[in-house]
């Protein structure tokens, strides 16, 4: 049987995610133990089956707040998905066109395995979080574009690096205090042209610190 998991939002009702899924409420309520349906939890994660004449084959969703100088592709290639997956997913009908502060939702099953995940709970901090995996606040922050590192919500995707800071993570390189296209084109042998024309980027003198960068090496 062919599922999909769905981590419950605030608002969400087993009805509202039951007609997302094109499935009813006793099905997922049975599929996943749940004796009350009036009373869901916001952060618990919902294993919902899409398919039954279908293989095994668990595809999961967590959600991902689009930061300024964020692309679809960018995203894209982070996910391990594509530009067409995440907008037929999303109902974006302008690939090119997103907006800072949306949250859309992102596959993680095909998460490289460089890149470990995390779905923000209730009750989480991003202090616990760092001090359960091993990483500070400040590296993950950085790492997920966080601005303020006591605001994290409920369904978040939180991404652990292997390396945090100035490495390139899967085609990505986040941008560091100090960085220019230079220094990063000599680095990872690429061109300044290149830098600009796969990032799309109107002025080039304009990067700063968190900024995501494809970086074609």
């Amino acid at each position: 049987m062919k599922t999909s998991v769905y981590v419950i939002r605030q608002g969400d009702t087993l009805s509202s995610i039951a007609q997302k899924f094109g499935t009813d409420v006793k099905t997922i309520a049975g599929f996943n133990g749940i004796t009350d349906p009036d009373n869901i939890e916001a952060g618990k994660i919902l294993r919902i089956p899409v398919c039954s004449d279908c293989d095994d084959d668990t595809v999961i969703f967590g959600n991902y707040t689009i930061e300024k100088g964020d692309t679809l592709y960018s995203i894209a290639k982070m996910y391990g998905t594509d530009v067409n997956t995440l907008a037929r997913l999303n109902g974006i009908p302008d690939p090119d066109n997103i907006e800072a502060g949306r949250v859309i939702r992102v596959p993680l099953d095909s998460v490289p395995d460089s890149i470990r995940i995390y779905i923000v709970r209730d009750g989480d901090t991003l202090y616990d979080i760092g001090k359960k995996y091993g990483y500070s606040i400040e590296e993950l922050a950085a790492f997920n574009d966080i601005i303020d590192p006591d605001k994290i919500s409920i369904g978040q995707v939180i991404r652990f690096p292997t390396a945090v800071g100035g490495e390139l993570n899967n085609g990505i390189y986040t941008v560091r205090s100090g960085d220019s296209l230079w220094k990063i084109a000599q680095r990872f042998n690429v061109t300044v042209a290149d830098l600009i024309n796969d990032n799309k980027l109107s002025d080039p003198d304009n990067i700063f610190p968190g900024q995501k960068l494809i970086i074609d090496a």
